[in-house]
């Protein structure tokens, strides 16, 4: 039988700026990408993908996720230090570690989507799929990676 400590209200430790930052930026990537996905998708029932006006909302989501990251990450540390009344955990060596595997998993994501997008391009496919499929990509590898840190990040890291 193992033998479980949970860990008591006062002994947990305050998330550090690398968890804080990946939470931020999951929250973020999601809600920005389902939010595009509602402006421009409903479009195509009634519009052909080449006359879609996609771009603009697409550089907003992108922007919001980059910006809002940083900012809400910074919203986030203040909160969390006034509650807990510590500030966050620098990041150490394991939380770099951390940091860059789940980075390698998410640009290995967008190196195999990056292959898929040039053979889009090379069958002359429209703009609107070539750049739709690219976001799409690029938010489902930024979001398996912040997953996947935040996951090592709660457990155990082999480095």
């Amino acid at each position: 039988m193992t033998d479980i400590h949970p860990l008591a209200d006062d002994d947990r430790e305050p998330m550090s700026l690398t968890e804080v930052s990946r939470w931020a930026s999951l929250t973020l990537i999601v809600v920005t990408t389902i939010v595009y996905g509602f402006i421009v998708l409903p479009q195509l029932a009634s519009t052909p993908p080449g006359d879609i006006d996609w771009q603009i909302p697409m550089l907003w989501a992108i922007g919001i996720s980059i910006v809002g990251t940083i900012v809400l990450s910074i919203i986030i540390s203040i909160v969390s230090a006034i509650i807990t009344r510590r500030e966050p955990g620098k990041a150490d060596v394991r939380e770099k570690q951390i940091e860059r595997y789940g980075d390698r998993i998410g640009q290995s994501i967008m190196a195999v989507g990056t292959a898929v997008v040039l053979v889009m391009a090379m069958l002359e496919l429209d703009a609107f799929w070539i750049g739709n499929t690219l976001f799409a990509l690029g938010a489902i590898g930024s979001s398996i990676g912040a997953i996947m840190s935040i996951r090592a990040l709660r457990g155990v890291f082999g480095g």
